[in-house]
């Protein structure tokens, strides 16, 4: 008797398995060629693969073009919410719809140039250049508007002939700056954006980070102060003080001096209110925006701080000529500042801690 080789008998015990299937029901062994479970009696049923390959339903693809309301542009573009011409807001795509249309080029004809329409697509917490400069330019705007209102309505309740300043009179100047940051704000809520967007984040190491930074521009805040209270004396006292800006100063000081704790209370809340403010709109938007355009960062800390004093300087002329030199001075340190971070709440904090300081400083 010829004894088998274990590889012969590999290969069978391979092959045998092969027939073996197994019960259903209990999963016992069954041989290929049997009916019926060995164990409980049921009958095996043998299902046969299906051999048909179901091909999937074409699904016809639509082509959508949307009509701007307020220029008549022609819009194929699904992915922006705004027309790029007028920037009026355009008609709502529904999901469902969206999955129908046919994909374009993204591309948007825009006079005698094609753009990519991912230029005018707005991010969530990144600025798009021209989504930020209206933003900006609609802060200044508000600006205007309200420090012309607020101008008109004094005229009627002080007299503005006569040089003596109060308390009530520097609350009131402070009500336009007090008011043109809340646009961004809404605007980053209305849109469902984040407010990382206007430079806010809430991460602890940031937060610690932030307060450290903001007591060393404190600091250096307050020397530029005594550098241009310096200087302004100094141009006092060799008679160089054409707008009489060191009378002016004193003054002011006196007035707070002599204003009641309620005023003073009202007057600082007014400061640090005007101060996140600014912060929003020449830091949270302008800066933040150009950023997109400028590789050089050092480009944007300049154009902003060079803002930032124009519009200080025709807000508070004939005054604020004197002043302009150390807004830009301070504009640029924060800028830096925030650079350092690149959380909004450095340059809030230096600039609040500051003006508290120059309050007491004031009374001292």
């Amino acid at each position: 008797m010829k004894k088998i080789s274990i590889k012969n008998r590999a290969i069978m015990s391979k092959n045998s398995k092969k027939n073996i299937k197994y019960c259903v029901y209990c999963g016992s062994e069954v041989e290929k060629n049997k009916t019926y479970c060995p164990k409980c009696g049921k009958l095996v049923v043998k299902i046969k693969p299906s051999k048909r390959v179901m091909k999937p339903t074409k699904v016809e693809k639509l082509e959508i073009s949307r009509k701007c309301p307020g220029c008549g542009s022609i819009i194929t573009s699904t992915i922006i919410d705004q027309c790029p011409i007028c920037d009026t807001a355009l008609e709502k795509i529904s999901d469902v719809k969206k999955a129908f249309i046919q994909r374009k080029p993204g591309f948007i004809f825009m006079g005698k140039k094609l753009e990519p329409e991912q230029k005018f697509l707005l991010k969530k917490d990144i600025w798009n250049l021209k989504e930020g400069i209206n933003v900006f330019g609609t802060c200044i705007y508000i600006l205007v508007i309200i420090f012309f209102l607020l101008y008109t309505i004094i005229s009627f309740q002080f007299d503005l002939t006569t040089s003596d300043i109060s308390i009530q009179q520097i609350l009131y100047s402070l009500i336009p700056e007090l008011l043109f940051g809340v646009y961004p704000i809404w605007y980053i809520y209305n849109k469902k954006h984040s407010f990382n967007k206007l430079g806010f984040y809430s991460d602890s190491k940031k937060i610690l980070l932030a307060i450290l930074i903001g007591i060393l521009g404190t600091l250096v805040l307050l020397l530029i102060n005594y550098f241009s209270d310096s200087l302004i004396y100094f141009f006092s006292d060799i008679g160089l003080d054409f707008f009489d800006v060191r009378s002016s100063i004193e003054a002011q000081n006196q007035v707070i001096r002599d204003a009641e704790l309620l005023w003073i209370i009202l007057l600082t809340i007014a400061i640090c209110i005007g101060t996140i403010s600014s912060e929003i709109v020449f830091r949270g938007v302008l800066h933040n925006t150009l950023k997109q355009k400028f590789i050089n960062n050092f480009y944007v800390i300049l154009i902003v701080a060079l803002a930032y004093s124009l519009v200080m300087l025709l807000f508070s002329f004939p005054v604020g000529i004197s002043f302009f030199l150390a807004n830009f001075l301070s504009f640029t340190v924060l800028g830096f500042l925030y650079e350092l971070n690149g959380n909004i709440f450095t340059t809030i904090l230096a600039n609040i801690t500051y003006n508290i300081v120059i309050i007491i400083i004031i009374f001292l």
